[in-house]
């Protein structure tokens, strides 16, 4: 083929896009959508305060005491929350992160609060996140 020489046409010279011509359609027929059910909320919980205190560097943001915690998780299931991620700050820390495993360290014990507070209204997760419990992060 030379360069004067123009290709055959492989398609159609329209392209029926009858499921983009609104706005309404295209929402309709998206295929991506983000709602509230789908969404982890991550908490902090600490275990020598008592009351809730800022973490600086994420801005509305707060370390919950146990009750406050439950107040959070009982507001994230009214909303439609997917489920909270639990974080655990602990008093005690040493060289292996014992705390993390404790039956009665912090994270654990909010795990159970929090269960039996929201029930299976929220999926409940934890992270270790050993740094918090070792102490040398």
């Amino acid at each position: 083929m030379t360069s004067a020489e123009v290709p055959p046409v492989l398609g159609p010279t329209i392209r029926p896009r009858r499921l983009r011509t609104t706005p309404a359609l295209r929402r309709m027929v998206a295929e991506t959508s983000l709602e509230a059910r789908q969404l982890v909320l991550p908490l902090f919980v600490r275990e020598d305060i008592t009351e809730p205190v800022p973490i600086g560097s994420m801005p509305g943001v707060v370390q919950h005491t146990r009750s406050t915690l439950l107040a959070a998780v009982t507001e994230a299931a009214s909303l439609g929350l997917g489920g909270v991620m639990l974080f655990g700050i602990p008093t005690a820390k040493d060289a292996v992160g014992s705390g993390a495993t404790d039956p009665n360290g912090i994270l654990n014990l909010a795990i159970t609060d929090v269960v039996a507070e929201v029930g299976d209204a929220l999926t409940v997760m934890s992270d270790l996140c050993l740094d918090e419990f070792t102490d040398h992060g």
